[in-house]
């Protein structure tokens, strides 16, 4: 992959991964699912590589990496890449996918994910806990190239080995109030973590908070003695009129983190209107077709200095009139600055909305077109 690999700085693109069974057993087979989504802005990108470790240690996942199976779903949109491949190798060591879009380059938002499902993964015998190695080829502005990399646990745990369910008894309590938190586990050791250092607690499955005076998020690892494997299970409690907790606050004016929604006139079918940005913000909206009549849609595509960032279709289809009607919605975000083009296909009927959500304060201005 071409440019500098970029340690410790993260990656552009965030990855969630979950695993078929929950957590991973030894011995048996398992399937991986990694959802990969733009972050807080859209990224440009040319290459994902996925590494497994192959070998029968601890710190490795499969016996066999030949059984392997690569299945990548999303990224079928021309700006998105026009759909992405899986390619396999086995050097020393790893089972390799490298994934790449058609066309060469795409753009990844938090609502065009593309989901990788890797199959047929047979898990060796020793508990333990490799990592799945990611190096993305990732642009913010699809001009300059770098390569970050990161890694994602695996926990490999014995056959039959349970721990699901963390639950409150409550998810809603007054300040001072407590919750009691039950889970379904087998033996191992259980640590406790709710923000107040943590705790080692019993292993028959239930656990009594302090008196809670704020929001709670309830973080409890189960671990195997002498091996590296650790599951984690998060749960939330909300507090009315919490305790006000802050380590320093500083501000010359009013701080707003998230200003009014403002509504946006959509352009009539068959027509285009452009906006500029005044500050960073959301954009949402929603298209609805009319019932028993042709598909209506929105495109919508961001421009910096006269160059497309990135672009999205949404399309209501609503020709079954059997059925009830719905709608398409949709959020992207847009940076200060950035010029949005929005282009309505439809007739007249369809119903077209937008709202701007800005980050502070500041509107999405429409430009007034040329003489």
């Amino acid at each position: 992959m071409s440019g500098p690999l970029v340690p410790g700085d993260g990656t552009l693109l965030s990855y969630a991964l979950k695993t078929d069974p929950d957590p991973v057993q030894v011995g048996g087979t398992a399937t991986l699912r990694l959802t990969v989504r733009g972050g807080p802005r859209p990224a440009h990108c040319r290459r994902i590589v996925l590494a497994l470790p192959t070998g029968a240690g601890a710190d490795e996942l499969i016996t066999a990496p030949g059984s392997l199976t690569a299945v990548v779903t999303g990224g079928e949109a021309e700006e998105q890449g026009g759909g992405w491949t899986a390619t396999a190798t086995t050097p020393p060591g790893e089972a390799v996918f490298t994934l790449t879009p058609a066309r060469g380059r795409g753009w990844l938002a938090g609502v065009t994910p593309l989901t990788v499902t890797l199959g047929q993964i047979r898990v060796n015998t020793a508990t333990g806990t490799p990592r799945l190695r990611i190096t993305e080829e990732t642009s913010a502005d699809g001009t300059a190239w770098e390569t970050r990399g990161s890694e994602l646990a695996l926990a490999k745990f014995p056959e039959g080995f349970v721990f699901r369910d963390l639950r409150p008894d409550r998810v809603h309590v007054k300040n001072g109030e407590t919750v009691t938190l039950t889970w379904d586990g087998s033996p191992a050791t259980y640590t406790m973590d709710w923000g107040r250092g943590p705790a080692q607690v019993t292993t028959d499955g239930t656990w009594t908070s302090p008196p809670l005076h704020d929001t709670t998020a309830f973080r409890l690892a189960a671990r195997l003695p002498n091996s590296t494997a650790e599951r984690v299970l998060t749960t939330l409690v909300t507090v009315a009129r919490p305790h006000l907790r802050v380590t320093d606050l500083q501000s010359a004016g009013r701080v707003r983190m998230l200003g009014a929604s403002l509504p946006v006139d959509a352009p009539a079918p068959g027509t285009s209107a452009r906006y500029t940005a005044t500050t960073d913000g959301l954009l949402l909206g929603h298209v609805k077709a009319r019932t028993g009549q042709a598909p209506a849609s929105l495109r919508i595509t961001v421009l910096a200095d006269g160059a497309t960032v990135y672009g999205q279709q949404f399309v209501s289809d609503n020709r079954d009139a059997s059925r009830l009607p719905s709608e398409t919605p949709f959020h992207l975000p847009v940076a200060h600055g950035r010029t949005v083009v929005v282009t309505a296909q439809g007739a007249e009927g369809d119903d077209f909305g937008l709202t701007w959500m800005p980050y502070g304060s500041g509107g999405l201005q429409p430009e007034q077109p040329s003489p």
